[in-house]
């Protein structure tokens, strides 16, 4: 940088100026409750400013001239934001204030027609975009008079105006990651992002690079592939991911020791491989794109997507599964799936405290029913497993309900299939113990061999939502639940509905007990679909 001019401008001097975010920039990723702060502040500084020359003041805009424009290097969020709010306000703005490098034609038609459409689902960008104008209307719909807004907005809003001179694109991108840097909501794709942009002269390239990018990103923002490769919350870039199993494949291979817990790990990884010329940008994002291929291949095929599905469920690690999928076929890298597998239990023995090995257990028994349908594409899904918090319950109830409340609101509803007065509730609730015993000797329900209770052959799968309306409710009770959950089409993994259903059970003579036959029943079928995970029914010395 050779020269610097620092001044405040407002938001009414910056109108006349055009501005262009080049494709190295993060996308637009202000979430409503930014926005709603910003128009919060603005209308608060315009109920109590006092002098003719007071101004709120916002955070710094770093440009670099550039022929026409100014090339936002820092606050294009913020400029975006602004022209977003003035858009809604019908301001009279030229369509080319802001003129993004990426997707250029494709943003001028939004923007065109954001005063007539919803949110836009077409990526993250347009997303975020429609989702802030959404907010914007809101918030100017419930009290705020847009008069008052607008001469503040314009008149009484300044920017510091931060202008820089570079000499070459990789000097505004060092610029672009320097500011950024110590900032939290830039997050690693941001910058690995800019720091691969360094080596990209060509416009056309730029835009190919942006276009393949947001691709990947839009893939792995998808609900069903991204909790099939992690047991996170989605991140805001969730392209993050590659970049973090890559870094750490890096960190072991060269023997950095970086820090895996700090926030910015896979940044200076890569950074410090540049700076000791390991390998080149290139070939950094060569093995970015092939490590996304593998994901994409597990997930297309239904076996591996099963069986990754179910090692990243428990933690297992992806850095391993790529090492082994890179040095063999995709038969040899099943069959060493199949050996990490491996559960080496014995169902006889295998009870409710044994959390871990009852919940590997029952998931895969879960997984090899749906891969039994050879003729079928339905898979698991993991997004809605892991977001729905599905944990091992009783089939067969354990205990009475400790909440007796609920419990007689349930068997109630059951019984008469309406809801009970809360004078009936609390009447009943005195009698507690006796209208247990009547709901019993009417349902005919029999108490279950102490020594099977806690078995897996009377355990399943079961959502912690659906279990809360009914909770250790007598069988029959929990069978109408389900099969009416189930015709709602709320996900039911295929193994408890089967359970209900009382599908693996020999005779079906009692529909109103979990019986020990049914037990028997069950885990026979368990033990005959996971008999290659080493997962057995015998006595113990058998």
């Amino acid at each position: 940088m050779s020269k610097t001019e620092l001044e405040l401008k407002s938001v009414g001097q910056i109108l006349k100026e055009n501005f262009y975010i080049p494709s190295y920039q993060r996308g637009y990723r202000w979430d409503n409750q930014q926005v709603e702060d910003l128009l919060n502040d603005i209308y608060e500084f315009s109920q109590n400013r006092e002098l003719e020359d007071e101004f709120y003041c916002l955070q710094p805009i770093v440009v670099l001239e550039d022929e026409n424009h100014h090339r936002v290097i820092d606050g294009q969020q913020r400029l975006t934001t602004i022209y977003i709010i003035l858009k809604y306000l019908e301001e009279d703005i030229s369509d080319t204030f802001i003129t993004y490098e990426t997707r250029e034609e494709k943003n001028r038609a939004f923007f065109k027609n954001i005063l007539s459409h919803g949110l836009n689902y077409d990526n993250p960008d347009f997303y975020y975009m429609s989702s802030g104008y959404q907010t914007i209307k809101e918030w100017f719909k419930e009290k705020y008079k847009e008069e008052i807004f607008i001469d503040t907005l314009l008149n009484y809003v300044k920017v510091i105006w931060y202008e820089v001179q570079a000499e070459s694109l990789k000097k505004e991108i060092e610029v672009f990651t320097r500011l950024n840097i110590g900032k939290i909501p830039l997050t690693n794709a941001e910058l690995i992002k800019a720091m691969f942009l360094v080596d990209i002269k060509e416009y056309k390239s730029q835009i190919e690079f942006s276009i393949v990018w947001d691709k990947i990103e839009l893939r792995l923002q998808n609900s069903e592939f991204w909790y099939f490769l992690s047991n996170n919350p989605k991140a805001t870039t969730a392209i993050d991911i590659i970049f973090e199993v890559l870094a750490e494949q890096y960190n072991v291979e060269f023997k950095f020791e970086i820090s895996k817990k700090d926030d910015k790990f896979s940044f200076y990884v890569f950074d410090k491989i540049l700076k000791e010329n390991r390998k080149s940008r290139a070939e950094i994002w060569k093995e970015s794109q092939e490590i996304y291929r593998y994901f994409i291949d597990w997930y297309n095929n239904r076996e591996i997507y099963h069986k990754v599905g179910f090692l990243i469920n428990f933690n297992h690690d992806l850095v391993d599964l790529i090492r082994e999928y890179r040095a063999n076929n995709k038969n040899i890298f099943i069959e060493l799936l199949n050996k990490k597998l491996q559960l080496n239990v014995n169902l006889e023995e295998l009870i409710f405290k044994n959390k871990t090995d009852i919940h590997k257990t029952l998931l895969l028994f879960n997984l090899e029913t749906i891969q039994e349908n050879k003729n079928s594409n339905s898979r698991f899904p993991f997004d809605k497993y892991k977001n729905e918090k599905w944990d091992i319950e009783h089939i067969a109830s354990q205990t009475d309900n400790s909440n007796k409340k609920e419990w007689i609101k349930t068997i109630y509803r059951y019984i008469v299939d309406r809801e009970i007065d809360k004078s009936k509730v609390d009447k009943l609730e005195k009698k507690f113990e006796r209208f247990n015993a009547l709901v019993k000797k009417r349902l005919n329900i029999k108490e279950l061999n102490e020594e099977l209770k806690d078995n897996i052959g009377n355990l399943t799968l079961l959502n912690s939502k659906i279990n809360r309306s009914y909770g250790n409710a007598f069988f029959p009770i929990k069978r109408a639940i389900i099969i009416d959950e189930d015709s709602k089409g709320s996900f039911i993994p295929i193994a408890t509905k089967n359970i209900f259903l009382k599908q693996y059970s020999k005779r079906l003579s009692d529909m109103m007990n979990w019986t020990e036959n049914d037990i028997l029943s069950y885990r026979d079928k368990i033990a005959e679909l996971l008999k290659d995970y080493g997962v057995k029914n015998a006595k113990s010395g058998e």
